[in-house]
């Protein structure tokens, strides 16, 4: 802090643990890259030492030239013991029941579609527009990619009305879909991300309507 002016500083650095505080296995492992990859790829695609692939992930991380490759894996979207034959035939099955999914939505009654403006289209619509939009992938006016992750989260409400859409979903979606580019892929990754995850969110409208209501009755009756 100066006369002149003021500012705050941020710096994240990585500490440097001693090696007794450190998992043994720490920094023996390189990220995972390409090569690395492959190598653990047989002839038919299978991924092979599952376990040792999933360690060296954990520790040494992904390269980003091989996540749009390797998180479907992570996400269970495919089994590691899966052929490549057997993930392309599973990919066109779940990109059948993406889209009966988006039709179900589509063909929603004015009634259905009021409803679901209300509780889920208005929050989404107005989220997309501010995600990640400095990133090249979606920047800039009428960008298709926030189009396609619109559909995304409106269709995973459909997919999933219990926990319909939650500010901060679509947070996950954006490095998903950059990274795998494709919008049915993205939609079972993240229902994926969904279904092994605890997912936190600020309370939605009806949530503190219901405590409003709630505490107005309580003080009426004290």
């Amino acid at each position: 802090v100066s006369d002149e002016k003021s500012c705050m500083q941020f710096s994240i650095q990585r500490p440097t643990l001693p090696s007794t505080e450190t998992h043994p296995e720490e920094r023996l492992y390189r990220r995972v890259d390409v090569t690395t990859w492959l190598r653990h790829l047989n002839h038919s695609g299978q991924v092979e030492e599952e376990y040792k692939m999933r360690k060296a992930i954990f520790f040494g991380g992904i390269d980003p030239s091989v996540r749009g490759e390797v998180w479907p894996f992570l996400l269970h979207y495919y089994s590691y013991d899966s052929t490549s034959q057997e993930r392309e035939a599973w990919r066109l099955q779940k990109r059948a029941h993406y889209h009966d999914i988006q039709q179900r939505r589509l063909s929603m009654s004015p009634e259905e579609h009021s409803e679901f403006w209300r509780k889920v289209q208005f929050t989404v619509d107005k989220d997309v527009v501010r995600t990640d939009r400095s990133n090249q992938f979606f920047r800039g006016e009428n960008n298709p990619n926030v189009e396609i992750m619109r559909r995304i989260l409106l269709n995973y409400a459909v997919f999933n009305p219990d926990m319909g859409y939650c500010q901060g979903m679509s947070d996950l979606v954006a490095p998903l879909l950059t990274e795998i580019q494709d919008e049915s892929d993205t939609f079972w990754c993240f229902v994926g991300l969904m279904e092994n995850t605890i997912f936190i969110s600020s309370p939605r409208d009806e949530d503190m309507e219901r405590q409003l209501v709630g505490r107005s009755l309580f003080f009426l009756t004290v």
